[in-house]
């Protein structure tokens, strides 16, 4: 089952689990509407593709300095710079192969100061036919290094 983030983090949040408030945005307008409903000053603008390595992912029609998937925003202006930069570009992840990925939806997130990460993830193992579990209190930057 292919979910993403902000899907994801609606499941947790039905269940009571903490969440950083969110707003999934298809549009430039979307994604600066939802920055007004957060409380800010800071803002995360997340690319929603099925693909790790956003943060660091690199898009196709952008100039190879140009930042990821991932975006710190401190304004509307700087939400709607990085939807602009986003939405309709393909998005190269070390998890998505040279072709990328088109990136349609974003998610506008409240940045938060963030006391302790932690990763999880429940995956098939081929090779066994079984669910195996990737725990670690490192994040989900490099999880593959980390594991």
């Amino acid at each position: 089952m292919n979910i993403h983030e902000y899907q994801a983090k609606e499941l947790l949040a039905k269940f009571g689990v903490p969440v950083p408030v969110g707003y999934a945005a298809m549009s430039v307008e979307e994604a600066v509407a939802a920055s007004a409903k957060l409380p800010g000053p800071l803002y995360i603008v997340k690319a929603q593709i099925h693909a790790g390595g956003r943060g660091k992912g690199k898009f196709v029609e952008l100039p190879p300095e140009a930042k990821g998937g991932v975006r710190l925003a401190r304004s509307a202006d700087d939400v709607r710079a990085a939807a602009t930069d986003m939405l309709g570009n393909t998005l190269v992840t070390i998890q998505t192969g040279a072709a990328g990925k088109q990136v349609n939806r974003l998610y506008v997130t409240d940045g938060v100061d963030i006391a302790k990460e932690l990763y999880l993830a429940m995956l098939v193992d081929r090779a066994t036919g079984r669910i195996a579990i990737v725990a670690s209190t490192e994040g989900g930057m490099d999880i593959e290094d980390v594991a």
